[in-house]
C-alpha cells in the first residue's frame, strides 16, 4: 500500500509559527533577553561584562545555528553560558546558577508569543473526530517550550510531545519522526506533519516517509527556496489551521 492510500491517523504539528506565532522585534527582543541573562550571571557573583557577555553568546549562538544545521544535533544552550565563563576562569558556578540565568533569558522572550486565533478550535475539532496529536519542535531549550506550552494551555491535545533540547536531534532527521510515530504505535505512513518551516518540517515528514503539509501564512518568503527542491514540495499548503480539517476529511475519503 501506497502512503498516499493510507488513511491519517495522527497529525503532528511544530509549535512556534504554526501553534504559536512570536509579535515584536525578534532582534531587538532577543538581544535584550540576553542582557537580562547577564544581569542573573552577574548577580550570582559571575565577573562579566553585561554588554561584552551578551555579544559573546549572540556570536557563539550564531555558530552554533550554523551547525546544528549541518549535523540536525541539538545542544542544550547552556554548554554556550558555560563555555563563555569558562574561558574567563570562572567555571565553578553550579548548575543552578546556569539554569536560573537560561530561564531569566527566556521569560523575556516567552511574552511576545501568542496563541494562532484558530488553534484550539482546530485541535479540539481534530480530537473530537478521532484523530491523535503530537508535537516535534525544533528548540535548544525544552524548558522553554514546555513553559509555552503550558501558558497557553496546549499539552492535554497531545498524545506525544518531542523537543529536540531533550532528543538531541532536530528536524528534518527522520529520527525524531520515527520517535514520534512509535510513541503512538502507527506507522509513519499513517501520520501527517503540519509546520511552517519547509526545510525541517516538510523536508523531514518526507524523509521519514510521512506526508507534509505546509502552513504558509507567516512564512511566505520560503516559496522561491521550496519551489527550487522537489524535496521541499509539500503534499499540500495551508494559510490558517481552519483549512486542515477539510484537507484531512477529504484525503481519508479519497
Amino acid at each position: 500500500m501506497s502512503i498516499q492510500s493510507n488513511k491519517i491517523k495522527a497529525v503532528f504539528f511544530d509549535l512556534g509559527y504554526t501553534l504559536i506565532y512570536f509579535s515584536g522585534d525578534f532582534y531587538q527582543i532577543i538581544t535584550d533577553s540576553y542582557l537580562v541573562m547577564a544581569d542573573s550571571l552577574i548577580k550570582a557573583g559571575c565577573q562579566i561584562d553585561r554588554l561584552e557577555f551578551a555579544r559573546k553568546f549572540d556570536q557563539k549562538m550564531q555558530n552554533y545555528y550554523q551547525q546544528r544545521e549541518q549535523d540536525f544535533l541539538e545542544r542544550p544552550v547552556e554548554f554556550i553560558v558555560k563555555q563563555i565563563l569558562s574561558e574567563s576562569g570562572q567555571d565553578h558556578f553550579n548548575e543552578e546558577v546556569y539554569l536560573q540565568a537560561m530561564q531569566a533569558m527566556y521569560l523575556v522572550s516567552e511574552k511576545y508569543w501568542l496563541i494562532e486565533e484558530d488553534t484550539h478550535e482546530v485541535l479540539r475539532w481534530l480530537l473530537d473526530n478521532g484523530y491523535k496529536l503530537g508535537l516535534i519542535s525544533n528548540a535548544s531549550n525544552a524548558w522553554d517550550v514546555n513553559n509555552l506550552i503550558d501558558i497557553y494551555h496546549l499539552r492535554a491535545y497531545f498524545s506525544t510531545i518531542l523537543i529536540s533540547a531533550s532528543e538531541g536531534i532536530r528536524k528534518p532527521n527522520p529520527q525524531i519522526f520515527q520517535r514520534a510515530a512509535q510513541n503512538m504505535q502507527l506507522d509513519l505512513s499513517e501520520t501527517v506533519m503540519v509546520g511552517d518551516t519547509l526545510d525541517a518540517d516538510i523536508l523531514g515528514a518526507h524523509l521519514s516517509g510521512m506526508r507534509g503539509i505546509w502552513i504558509s501564512r507567516r512564512k511566505g518568503d520560503q516559496r522561491p527556496f521550496g519551489l527550487a527542491n522537489p524535496a521541499l514540495q509539500p503534499d499540500a499548503e495551508i494559510c490558517s489551521l481552519r483549512e486542515l480539517p477539510a484537507l484531512l476529511t477529504k484525503w481519508n475519503n479519497e
